[in-house]
């Protein structure tokens, strides 16, 4: 036990965090803090700007370093200043310096955590550092390059969005303003233009809001604007920028359904995607491309969406949720609620895990 009193628990995000400060706001994976035991003394410590900087928020504390910090001076920072008990390196393992952190806490860390983002998953000699690697679906358990006897080590935690920030905000009865909606950043591997065909295919003529950030690729937003001006698309295609946490809640209870395009997805991580986590927990329901959803556990046929696997498919799949939508709202929160527990799958797996 720390000697401080309370076993100290850091997590590190170490590259740029993106514009939205997403760890003062969000849910799993980027914040493994909101709720968590007073037994812990809890830091998160990333890259965001030119300077340094702490922030107090929802009982931990996060710490943002300059994004041009070497890496051993961020090691000797947390081993010096924060002297942590527990480590959980949340990230890609593909970076160099993971593995030098890897290498570093391991000879002076308690316990060592390891969350994988997207689909670098590790290597053996990087995850033989850690005594636990998190996933977030059983799918990744095979894609995490481990010796056999580091099998073991690997954890299933389904996602959960945190219910006191996403929850429906629509009224009973009240028809959206948008008939789907997509949650995407503006890249080519997000398949944007086969979601807006797959939606132009219904003869009713419902449209389609896609929510991303114009920013991450600016190239690419601007080539689907240009699609969409030259085919006069503009009163059923709407692109939005992005949106803090608030705003997008408030924006997805005037929506109807979440949809995803039925392509393979560029990595494999999209079997845990956030934004269907985030669109269960606002009650949505989901109409989900097979090629990317078929094993996964977000979709109950016929009870809080459907998967579909052709464009004719999707047209009469729509047609099943728009008439009894609400029915389909309502399930969705239930199944989120018995099969996506935050306080489950979250605040009770890291406190167990964090208090180990």
């Amino acid at each position: 036990m720390s000697n401080f009193g309370k076993r100290r628990v850091l997590k590190i995000i170490d590259y740029a965090f993106q514009h939205e400060f997403q760890l003062t706001e969000a849910y799993d994976d980027s914040n493994t803090m909101i709720g968590l035991s007073d037994d812990l003394d809890k830091y998160v410590l990333g890259r965001f700007g030119s300077s340094f900087s702490i922030h107090e928020t929802n009982g931990y504390r996060v710490i943002f370093l300059p994004v041009n910090m070497s890496t051993s001076s961020i090691a000797d920072y947390v081993l010096s200043e924060i002297k942590p008990d527990v480590i959980h390196l949340h990230g890609n393992h593909g970076w160099p310096h993971y593995q030098y952190y890897a290498d570093v806490f391991r000879k002076s860390t308690e316990l060592m955590i390891f969350s994988p983002a997207g689909s670098s998953c590790g290597t053996p000699n990087f995850i033989k550092q850690f005594d636990y690697v998190v996933v977030n679906h059983r799918l990744q358990v095979d894609r995490i390059k481990c010796y056999p006897e580091d099998k073991r080590k690997i954890l299933v935690r389904r996602r959960a969005a945190n219910p006191t920030m996403f929850f429906p905000t629509y009224l009973k009865g009240e028809y959206p303003a948008f008939s789907f909606v997509y949650i995407s950043a503006f890249v080519p591997g997000k398949q944007i233009l086969s979601m807006i065909s797959d939606v132009l295919y219904q003869s009713v003529g419902r449209n389609l809001a896609i929510v991303g950030d114009f920013n991450r690729t600016r190239e690419h937003y601007e080539q689907i604007q240009k699609y969409l001006d030259a085919e006069n698309l503009g009163s059923f295609i709407h692109l939005f920028d992005f949106m803090n946490q608030e705003s997008l809640v408030n924006f997805l209870g005037n929506c109807g359904v979440f949809v995803w395009p039925n392509v393979k997805p560029e990595n494999p991580s999209t079997t845990t995607n956030r934004s269907v986590i985030e669109a269960l927990a606002c009650g949505m329901p989901l109409l989900l491309g097979e090629m990317a959803f078929k094993d996964t556990e977000f979709v109950e046929e016929g009870f809080n969406g459907y998967l579909y696997s052709s464009q004719e498919d999707f047209s009469n799949k729509a047609e099943k949720i728009f008439d009894d939508l609400f029915k389909f709202r309502r399930n969705s929160s239930i199944l989120n609620k018995e099969r996506f527990s935050y306080r489950e799958n979250f605040i009770g797996f890291y406190n167990d895990l964090y208090l180990k």
